[in-house]
């Protein structure tokens, strides 16, 4: 039996990792090739406030004004310990093609050991 606490964070995990498939991305970088940076952006301050609260690392950037659009926030991360981390709380909730994105990115990071 799962505690109501438990339950709370499973669940938080779970819609994370879902706003994570359909807004966010891994990616890696031409000058930094070793490393692999996760990034998520939208127009909804309250709702990425809660991401960054529930993956528990990185800060909120924004809001960021272009013209004729809504301000909004980003979250970027490349801290490798921290990417490693998150993929493999997010992996269970991802669907074939993000999931198929973080495994190469947890591969690629035990290869460079």
């Amino acid at each position: 039996m799962y505690t109501e606490q438990e339950v709370s964070k499973l669940t938080g995990v779970a819609w994370a990792a879902g706003l994570f498939e359909g807004e966010g991305c891994i990616t890696g970088n031409i000058r930094y090739p070793k490393q692999r940076h996760l990034a998520i952006a939208m127009t909804d301050r309250d709702v990425m406030e809660n991401f960054v609260k529930i993956v528990g690392y990185g800060n909120l950037k924004g809001p960021h004004n272009r013209p004729l659009r809504k301000p909004y926030w980003n979250w970027f991360i490349a801290k490798r310990i921290e990417v490693v981390r998150i993929l493999n709380l997010f992996l269970p909730y991802l669907g074939e093609r993000r999931g198929t994105k973080a495994i190469e990115a947890l591969k690629h990071y035990e290869a460079a050991n």
